[in-house]
């Protein structure tokens, strides 16, 4: 089916007609007033109706160059900021009356980007001044992970992946979801054998190294516990569980070179922490003693345990007493024996 020709003839006018229509308005670019790419202008039926008080007389798409308008006076809002050099038609055009965007806050001109999840407030992030937003890690302190040490460096994408886009969606507190690479470096046998996600209980946003295992309550590292690495106690390699709490199961070398005084041949025990302390293996520090070692008593050990058995003591070597003059002092009294563990039994706190 053909176009008869005064059909095409009158569309290729109005075509060439439209072309030097736009090209006319085009090339009719003011230094201040209409841009061609703000849109058309809007209808002046509320402005005033001095035209010169904002055009020139020869050409009515250009302001003049004296033009000023005084916002706040002239209609009681205030521009501020970047809204100052905003140009008239931003605001006002042919979308619909002003107010009612205005009535939108911050969404009516600026388009959310963040789809709703940080609420209308945008002035919690972006002020009039610059669009880019400020304060947004400490901001991030006020929610569900605040950005600690090599986090508060991290770029936001490396854990929002929309970031750059304006969408923080989607991020997890999983260390894991950022750390997975760094998991899957980490040896397969031993400790990291059972450990999938929760880095934090040996790596600190800090440093990632070194770690610092949280060791159980049952046998809490401290002292010089605290600076020993895991495998001089853990010599199995790659197993952490079942070992004894006992210190002779690591001390048993101390307790058999100790000479003064010899521990196993004083009949002392293999319970090192009644005598040592993790902050230091010397000096050692004697528990509280059932004879109260006090007042003229405080003397050095083998002063009364004369034989290097701390299991036995000696008291008449020491109290001046003739076993006659004993015997004479004690008459009556019922199983009196002239022996150091007989005068404990009855003198338990060295006195009479």
């Amino acid at each position: 089916m053909h176009t008869p020709p005064r059909v095409a003839r009158h569309h290729l006018l109005l075509a060439v007609a439209l072309m030097l229509l736009w090209t006319a308005c085009a090339s009719l670019v003011p230094r201040q007033g209409w841009d061609p790419a703000n849109g058309p202008v809007i209808p002046h039926d509320n402005f005033p109706a001095d035209c010169s008080m904002c055009h020139t007389g020869s050409d009515w798409t250009q302001l003049r160059e004296d033009f000023t308008f005084d916002h706040a006076a002239e209609t009681g809002y205030e521009l501020r900021g970047a809204h100052k050099d905003a140009q008239c038609l931003e605001c006002h055009n042919d979308r619909g009356p002003v107010a009612a965007f205005a009535a939108r806050g911050c969404a009516g001109c600026h388009e959310d980007i963040h789809r709703g999840e940080f609420g209308r407030s945008c002035e919690s992030c972006h002020d009039e001044s610059t669009w880019r937003p400020r304060e947004q890690r400490s901001l991030h302190d006020h929610g569900r992970f605040p950005l600690t040490g090599a986090h508060a460096a991290a770029a936001c994408y490396r854990c929002h992946p929309g970031a750059q886009l304006g969408n923080f969606q989607g991020a997890t507190t999983e260390c894991a979801a950022c750390h997975r690479d760094d998991l899957a470096r980490a040896p397969t046998t031993g400790f990291h054998a059972n450990i999938t996600s929760d880095c934090q209980q040996c790596h600190r946003t800090f440093g990632w190294r070194p770690a610092s295992f949280a060791h159980p309550s049952s046998f809490p590292l401290s002292g010089g516990h605290a600076g020993v690495g895991c495998k001089e106690c853990h010599t199995t390699p790659g197993v952490y569980t079942g070992l004894s709490t006992q210190c002779s199961s690591c001390h048993i070398d101390d307790y058999n070179s100790t000479a003064n005084p010899n521990h196993a041949a004083s009949g002392i025990g293999t319970d090192c922490a009644q005598c040592h302390r993790t902050s230091g293996w010397r000096p050692a520090s004697f528990p509280s003693h059932p004879f109260p070692i006090s007042g003229p008593h405080a003397r050095s050990c083998s002063e009364c345990h004369t034989t290097g058995n701390f299991q036995q003591f000696s008291c008449t070597h020491c109290h001046d007493h003739s076993q006659s003059s004993m015997a004479k002092q004690h008459e009556g009294e019922k199983g009196y024996v002239w022996s150091s563990p007989a005068c404990y039994q009855c003198h338990p706190n060295g006195r009479g």
